[in-house]
């Protein structure tokens, strides 16, 4: 079997980080889908450039089975994956998940069952994006006030989850507070203590709530501001400093008594290396589209499972990104939660024909049983998007 040919969509049908989408094809008339998950923040045309330049330099013509020396030949080949960065992981995370996806429609498997089988049929999610205007349910709307916040979050509860995350650090619109700087001012950090505050009392004991910072803060008003939280029990803490400086993310965890997460911006088991050697961190959160891929994130987990550390990847992205988390999800051991905006409006998910968004319910989302990620392309939606297609 040979990879001859290669779609590279741009989905540009709404606004709500839309997906990069990779489709290699195979001389046997498989194909296999990828994301990258690069769909917000700056570096969408790198993204599709990297792409192109991998699949016309390394990937096209090349046995579509051998995984890991396809990763091995991107990483060490293309000269920038050692020591490369978002885009450069990104593209080898994204061909990674197709080539896996071609790899489990060819022996009729889904992913999980070729990495060692399933240790679960269902993986518990959290909602994400239910405080901001992404969220279908809030119709443009995004809470402000406390009182707000809590409403926002009794309506996810309603919704049955029994978990949520949010960054509560958000300036009101027309307020004083400018852009967020590593000195937390006391009107921001009050303002967020309360929201998180009315958020507990709103959803109760039994809901577990993550604190998102987005490594906002500096050491000494992420200790702070952890110290106050301590009272509330959030499930975690998240990228309350850069993570880019272990050693400022160890200071905090050594200060603050809630379990520290981070991640997204961590790539392959070398930048998660100090992270798990020193047991920094106590939920890693390697993203799939950008970490290396599923064969990465499985590594990722070995390593963090050998010191006792707990998996919740990353995932704010598209249902294909989705899939190929929870291929993961459904066979590590060491797993704890998966990342989800399940509330998008539809055409959000209407790219794949069967999302697994659409099938959470109470918190939980089915392992598919379909051979490969689970999913496939819907073409009459991605077919009125751009594409560069490249090969036969």
């Amino acid at each position: 079997m040979r990879i001859i040919a290669a779609d590279i969509i741009d989905v540009d049908l709404h606004r709500f980080k839309p997906p990069i989408i990779l489709k290699l094809i195979t001389d046997e008339g498989i194909y296999g889908l990828g994301e990258f998950a690069l769909a917000y923040g700056t570096g969408r045309r790198a993204a599709i450039g990297m792409l192109q330049d991998m699949l016309e330099e390394c990937v096209l013509g090349a046995d579509p089975l051998r995984i890991e020396q396809m990763w091995h030949t991107l990483f060490r080949r293309t000269f920038w994956g050692q020591g490369g960065g978002t885009v450069v992981y990104g593209g080898m995370s994204t061909i990674d998940m197709a080539l896996w996806d071609i790899k489990g429609k060819a022996l009729g498997q889904p992913i999980y069952e070729l990495l060692g089988g399933k240790t679960r049929d269902e993986v518990r999610v959290y909602a994400n994006g239910w405080y901001g205007d992404e969220w279908k349910h809030n119709k443009g709307w995004s809470p402000v006030t406390p009182q707000e916040f809590a409403r926002a979050a009794a309506q996810v509860v309603e919704l049955g989850y029994d978990a949520l995350k949010f960054n509560p650090f958000g300036s009101p619109p027309g307020g004083k507070l400018g852009q967020h700087e590593r000195l937390l001012e006391p009107e921001r950090a009050d303002l967020g203590y309360a929201r998180v505050a009315a958020v507990r009392e709103a959803v109760g004991p039994q809901v577990d709530i993550m604190v998102e910072c987005h490594g906002w803060f500096g050491v000494t008003s992420a200790i702070e501001m952890g110290r106050r939280l301590e009272e509330l029990h959030p499930f975690f803490y998240e990228e309350p400093v850069d993570a880019m400086n272990v050693e400022c993310m160890r200071k905090v965890a050594e200060n603050v008594r809630i379990p520290i997460a981070a991640g997204e911006r961590l790539y392959t088991r070398y930048g998660f290396r100090e992270y798990i050697e020193g047991q920094v961190l106590d939920v890693l959160q390697p993203d799939v589209g950008l970490a290396g891929g599923i064969t990465e994130l499985k590594k990722i987990a070995a390593y963090a499972e050998t010191h006792d550390l707990h998996i919740q990847p990353h995932n704010c992205h598209g249902p294909i990104a989705t899939a190929a988390a929870v291929q993961v999800d459904a066979c590590i051991t060491n797993f704890i939660i998966q990342e989800t905006v399940g509330d998008r409006p539809d055409i959000t998910y209407d790219v794949v024909n069967e999302p697994l968004e659409k099938q959470i319910k109470l918190s939980r989302m089915p392992v598919p049983t379909s051979p490969g990620l689970g999913v496939t392309l819907n073409e009459e939606v991605v077919g009125r998007c751009p594409r560069i297609h490249l090969g036969r």
